[in-house]
């Protein structure tokens, strides 16, 4: 009778990598010793320790992705009507077909990935996503702005 226990306790491998929704960041990305220096490493690592520590700051740098979103999307629509040409191959289709439509799919896409890194906001790599994604659509409004002015 014992041996039919053990059989039926092998029957799942423990060690197979399940399907898992969780980050794979363990301690969060974050070091829990105190980082002494002065290097510019070292400066990064503190900006984002201080900023992971103020709820506010992100807040105000998700909102700034959100509206610099739809700016883009603006300013995309404008030059479309000067004769501009879409790159993006998903939203030239979806603008093609229909204008409200693909401006109804950039707002959501971008509110989505909002209140995303919203929820996760206590992960390392969320934090520094916020900031690339930022400096990213700041570089994009301001491409686009140039080319609404050179075209003029």
């Amino acid at each position: 009778m014992p041996e039919q226990m053990v059989d039926q306790r092998r029957g799942i491998d423990r060690r197979v990598k399940h399907l898992s929704l969780r980050f794979p960041d363990r301690r969060l990305g974050f070091t829990r010793r105190q980082i002494h220096g002065s290097s510019p490493r070292i400066a990064y690592h503190r900006m984002l320790a201080a900023y992971r520590y103020r709820p506010q700051a992100l807040a105000v740098v998700l909102v700034t992705v959100a509206l610099l979103n739809v700016a883009d999307l603006a300013l995309t629509l404008r030059a479309l009507d000067r004769g501009a040409v879409e790159l993006n191959p998903i939203m030239a289709m979806l603008l093609g077909s229909d204008p409200l439509l693909a401006s109804i799919f950039k707002v959501t896409i971008g509110v989505g990935v909002v209140v995303a890194m919203w929820l996760m906001r206590r992960y390392r790599r969320v934090l520094e996503a916020s900031l690339v994604l930022l400096g990213g659509f700041t570089l994009l409004v301001v491409y686009s702005l140039t080319m609404l002015v050179i075209s003029g």
